[in-house]
């Protein structure tokens, strides 16, 4: 007897996440473009219906794909967000940990591929934030929040997790993605080591917390 429609087979969610891992694995090592749903399909070496089967439209395949690097990622992020005995330290800890992820872990290629869907479609976008650059966000604030001597202030904790990932995020995308390497190399180590250097100060001091009011340009 045929399975009446909208009922699901017993072993749906095994096939689903079967199909999501080798999804996944595809988007992360594929050229960075937005790969079509009979693409996503060939990867998969399923059909388009059976992909719409499970996943309803190409939108829901990808943002299956993001969700599933969120769960990688929770390791990682665990790891980010362990504290440290001082901010100076929190830096060094955090970029050790998040470049040898971002450039050998592969999630530059996680985060150009939410950007690139996540700019082309809002409900991509909005995963792509959820699943991947928020919890990004939030691991450097947990660890700040438990380091001696970093912000306290929720809105200081926030503009110091957006300064700390931000330049390696960028330096990522430039090196290894857009050619940078070869256009003009940077120097990995020696720019890890000029942003501990500043940031430590900002954030250590908490110069966002108490962030000055700009006074209004006197006329000559």
């Amino acid at each position: 007897m045929p399975r009446p429609a909208g009922v699901r087979n017993r072993d749906f969610e095994e096939k689903r996440t079967a199909l999501i891992t080798t999804l996944t694995d595809f988007a992360l090592n594929a050229d960075l473009r937005r790969p079509s749903l009979r693409q996503f399909a060939m990867a998969a070496s399923a059909s388009e219906p059976t992909l719409r089967h499970y996943f309803t439209d190409r939108q829901g395949v990808v943002v299956a794909i993001l969700e599933c690097i969120g769960t990688r990622g929770a390791g990682i992020w665990d790891a980010v967000a362990t504290p440290a005995d001082s901010v100076a330290n929190a830096l060094t800890e955090y970029y050790r940990v998040s470049e040898a992820g971002m450039r050998h872990g592969g999630f530059i290629r996680a985060h150009a591929f939410g950007i690139i869907e996540g700019v082309a479609d809002a409900a991509a976008g909005r995963a792509y934030l959820h699943y991947v650059l928020e919890p990004a966000l939030q691991a450097v604030e947990r660890k700040y929040v438990a380091t001696p001597g970093a912000p306290r202030d929720p809105r200081a904790l926030r503009a110091a997790s957006l300064a700390t990932l931000s330049p390696l995020l960028v330096m990522c995308l430039h090196q290894d993605l857009l050619a940078g390497s070869d256009e003009r190399p940077i120097d990995v180590a020696e720019t890890l080591g000029h942003l501990k250097s500043m940031l430590a100060i900002g954030i250590g001091d908490e110069i966002a917390t108490k962030a000055p009011r700009l006074q209004p340009v006197q006329p000559l």
